[in-house]
């Protein structure tokens, strides 16, 4: 494995973030092919440690929030599995010196923001009205950590969320849509 470049440390692998996008894309089309919605949060969670992610999406009801008890938790992973060879050729981050793993983390994270922002802007996750509305953001969920890296980062998860006439809860900031 190549050192990651740490310059480019949060700046999203191309060839990593097309294949996060092809997995997710067909995840989210089997959720919407089987159930009918309508959802609210989209989210790839990840280890703290920025393994391959995992599809969690939220019925757009009371439960919206609670994305670890949703009933779409993993949803269509058998799309997303495929990733786990790709991540797993990066490298392990306990094999590299901390700057290293610190540039490997930020970059897998910075593609699996890239790609729900990708699926987002192609009108994967709403249509019409409800684009005006896109949140993105990443939430740490409170894990017992391996080593200070994943006592850092615990768990993170990317999400984009349509919360649509709904105030978000005061703790959930709202991220405005950038272009590239």
């Amino acid at each position: 494995m190549t050192a990651p470049d740490v310059s480019a440390a949060s700046v999203p692998d191309p060839a990593l973030t097309a294949e996060i996008v092809h997995g997710t894309r067909l995840a989210v089309q089997q959720l919407h092919d089987e159930h009918p919605g309508p959802f609210c949060v989209y989210a790839l969670a990840t280890s703290g440690e920025a393994l391959r992610p995992y599809l969690i999406v939220t019925p757009d009801d009371a439960t919206r929030w609670d994305l670890p008890d949703s009933p779409f938790a993993v949803y269509g992973d058998e799309h997303l599995a495929g990733l786990e060879e790709l991540f797993t050729a990066r490298g392990d981050l306990f094999d590299m010196s901390a700057e290293q793993a610190q540039a490997e983390y930020d970059l897998r994270l910075a593609s699996m923001e890239a790609a729900l922002r990708a699926l987002d802007a192609d009108g994967l996750f709403a249509a019409g009205d409800a684009l005006a509305t896109p949140v993105a953001r990443r939430a740490h969920a409170r894990a017992q950590p391996r080593d200070k890296l994943s006592a850092k980062h615990s768990e993170d998860r990317l999400a984009v969320s349509r919360p649509g006439p709904r105030a978000l809860p005061p703790s959930r900031p709202r991220v405005t849509r950038t272009e590239h």
